[in-house]
């Protein structure tokens, strides 16, 4: 069972190139002190933009293309989209059912940005924002408010409540983040030792984390 202490000891890692553009573009729009209200406002909607780009560029990355392994309980994906998944979006816009792969960018842009509102990502520190959102894609919504829940210190409901906001208000910060990175590596290694047939990703799903970690420690604000 590995310790607390070795997780936090986080692994140095060289971001490739096309990752450190996702941070590049997010330092660009950083709102400028001396805007006027009119202005600020339109920094902010297009800072939160950026923001989720840049968090969407990340996990576009690390999602790639079709997968289909047979111990994957999640089935065929392509670009982070399960086939049931697609076929429950279709669904509830009255269309028949298609192949994951025949996605439309449009159509994956809807639904990530479903995990991005469902996950509560807008408001958060961008740090955060983007941690929040790639763990809501890679664990559920749900899930990545569990995951939240417990960087805070809070009870494990999996639901965004009065608790969380009020907690979440006075930690809203990269500190926060890396913890819930800290919580997402202790549980792979938990998900290995009670299913052995998940051991064939375990390297992924590090290699995942703590780029993560990486990715969102070259954010300034």
């Amino acid at each position: 069972m590995i310790s607390k202490q070795l997780i936090h000891q986080k692994q140095k890692l060289n971001l490739k190139p096309h990752l450190l553009l996702g941070i590049f573009c997010l330092t660009l729009a950083l709102p400028l002190p001396f805007a006027t209200k009119s202005i600020a406002q339109q920094q902010n909607v297009s800072f939160q933009r950026r923001v989720f780009d840049a968090a969407l560029y990340f996990t576009l990355y690390f999602e790639g293309g079709f997968s289909n392994h047979p111990a994957d309980k999640g089935g065929r994906t392509y670009k982070g989209i399960l086939q049931t998944e697609y076929d429950a979006y279709r669904y509830s816009r009255g269309l028949p059912p298609l192949d994951v792969t025949q996605i439309s960018d449009v159509e994956l842009l809807e639904i990530y940005q479903s995990y991005w509102d469902g996950s509560r990502a807008a408001n958060m520190h961008p740090a955060l924002a983007i941690v929040m959102f790639d763990t809501a894609v890679n664990f559920g919504i749900s899930n990545s408010v569990t995951f939240l829940q417990q960087a805070l210190g809070l009870p494990q409901s999996g639901v965004f409540d009065e608790k969380t906001v009020k907690a979440l208000a006075a930690a809203n910060n990269k500190n926060t983040a890396f913890q819930i990175i800290n919580e997402r590596i202790i549980y792979r290694y938990k998900r290995v030792q009670e299913d052995a047939s998940q051991m064939v990703f375990f390297r992924g799903w590090l290699s995942r984390d703590y780029s993560l970690w990486g990715y969102v420690e070259k954010i300034k604000k």
